[in-house]
């Protein structure tokens, strides 16, 4: 224990001396900028389709950063304890394949893929020379961070969207997130000998072993590392909350049985190669997973046979502060019932004189009074019809559904 507490002692001296290094706040406010800049492309997607403004992409930019903080203190932690050399993982040829195999497939830019084909080619050739338990406990480590951020943070913030689903334009949420990550890592410098007196180090890392020559111990320094995680998903069965949720755990489940099997694998050389297999497979049955749920789910946000069901109601706005809420079904306004969105929006360029709207929540009849004081937009974003001219075509992308339709196209063929 005492030893744990000195290396979490040294991290946190490390990172504090690293945020205050002029370079590395650039860098990590350069980070900030660039995360800012992929939610307000997301929010200016979403205005085009649903003809609405919104600003609150700074805010949420600003709560993943703080949340960054947070996981990378715990990834580095787990990357200490565990015991994963930097130096060991072939971290520029890690980066190499998955930037090769995001021109294959944007979603591909991932750890899990790139790993899992580094380890795999590292063991049928011998090249690259990498510790392959390391290299695979790091994805896994990384994952293990993104799923408890998006447990914290995939929720927040979701942005409306309109997708076409089995030919129907139905209401959804586009949940996407990016963590800028300070990390601290080991890396090794060298040796000392310490056939006299000497400080051991200590005996419990699971992967640090047998590097150094004998009577001699293995010399490690902290390293700052700056990471950004991502997560993106779309939603149209279910609330942001649970969506997030869920794909938390998919991704946690994954991530420990790859630490697992990693931890394994570095003492029982047959299940490193089942590791390799299952970092990307593993991965892809996460995304599976995610698709199958929300292909078989029935939609969540379509409008009833009568009235209008509410989508989203941004913060702030006059329909947030009349209590207005999403899956709300507004019935009529002043009296006149309402059927379409189109007609529910007409209706509302009026709430600056007061309008009662009565809606139906969980099945219950409500009567709710809107009034905007000024000319900004009423905040209410309505589920979409069936003539709703702009939208998203969802499409489902896994390696296991395009096996599938080339093996249905082979049986065919023959």
């Amino acid at each position: 224990m005492e030893t744990i507490l000195m290396l979490l002692a040294l991290m946190g001296q490390k990172l504090a001396e690293t945020f205050t290094t002029p370079l590395f706040l650039a860098i990590y406010l350069l980070l900030f900028a660039i995360v800012a800049w992929q939610y307000k492309r997301v929010e200016d997607m979403s205005g085009k389709l649903l003809g609405t403004t919104q600003r609150s992409y700074l805010g949420a930019a600003l709560v993943s950063t703080l949340l960054g903080l947070g996981g990378g203190c715990l990834a580095s932690i787990l990357l200490v304890l565990v015991g994963i050399d930097l130096l060991k993982v072939g971290i520029m040829q890690l980066w190499v394949v998955a930037l090769l195999l995001m021109f294959i497939n944007p979603r591909f830019l991932c750890f899990a893929y790139a790993g899992g084909l580094l380890s795999l080619a590292s063991l049928v050739t011998g090249y690259p020379d990498i510790d392959i338990p390391q290299l695979l406990a790091l994805v896994a480590i990384l994952h293990m961070a993104e799923s408890l951020l998006i447990w914290w943070n995939g929720h927040l913030n979701p942005v409306p969207i309109y997708v076409k689903k089995s030919r129907q334009v139905q209401g959804g949420f586009n949940l996407q997130k990016f963590w800028p990550l300070p990390l601290v890592a080991l890396v090794s410098i060298g040796w000392i000998d310490t056939s006299g007196a000497g400080l051991a180090m200590p005996d419990w890392w699971p992967l640090i072993k047998g590097y150094s020559p004998e009577n001699a111990q293995q010399v490690y320094v902290f390293i700052p590392v700056l990471a950004i995680l991502g997560y993106g998903e779309i939603t149209t069965t279910t609330t942001p909350g649970q969506k997030a949720r869920e794909s938390a755990w998919y991704l946690f489940v994954f991530s420990l049985s790859l630490l697992l099997l990693a931890l394994a694998g570095s003492r029982w050389t047959p299940l490193i190669w089942m590791a390799a297999l299952f970092s990307p497979l593993g991965h892809e049955m996460v995304i599976w997973m995610g698709m199958r749920a929300e292909r078989n789910r029935p939609p969540y946000y379509v409008n009833p046979s009568r009235g209008v069901m509410i989508l989203d109601v941004r913060p702030g706005t006059p329909a947030a502060l009349a209590g207005l809420r999403s899956r709300d079904v507004v019935l009529s306004v002043n009296g006149i019932p309402v059927n379409r969105g189109e007609e529910l929006t007409n209706l509302l360029k009026w709430a600056w004189q007061g309008m009662y709207l009565n809606i139906l929540r969980n099945g219950q009849p409500l009567s709710i009074r809107l009034v905007r004081h000024n000319t900004g937009p009423v905040g209410l974003i309505p589920v979409p019809d069936d003539n709703t001219p702009r939208y998203l075509a969802f499409q489902e992308d896994t390696i296991f559904l395009a096996f599938r339709r080339w093996w249905r196209r082979l049986k065919r063929a023959s």
